[in-house]
């Protein structure tokens, strides 16, 4: 009885597979884009232990790290708070880099 069952649950799980074939490299990245825009997320914490996070978005990288940092000074301004982020930004192989991307002066 115990082989029936092993037989039959085997079956099932074969007629489960797809067998299309694997993609090839071109439809692999054809779905992968880059990010239009920069991502801040921003952790908050309270006595060493995270509370919550937020996420914005900006067009370029400086305001995302001059955000950033204005918002780490204002968690500290609550006793036993502070806060952290990161800017991030996906690119892919040709995507190019534009004045918004560098972090330069104002």
């Amino acid at each position: 009885m115990n082989k029936l069952f092993v037989i039959c649950f085997a079956v099932f799980l074969s007629s489960c597979v797809s067998h299309s074939p694997p993609p090839g490299p071109e439809s692999v990245n054809a779905g992968i884009k880059g990010d239009k825009y920069w991502t801040l997320d921003f952790f908050y914490f309270q006595n060493g232990k995270q509370t919550h996070t937020k996420a914005f978005e900006f067009l370029s990288r400086r305001d995302c790290f001059e955000t950033m940092y204005q918002m780490q000074v204002d968690a500290k301004k609550a006793a036993n708070h502070s806060g952290s982020g990161i800017c991030s930004k996906r690119f892919v192989g040709d995507q190019k880099r534009t004045q918004d991307d560098v972090l330069g002066y104002r």
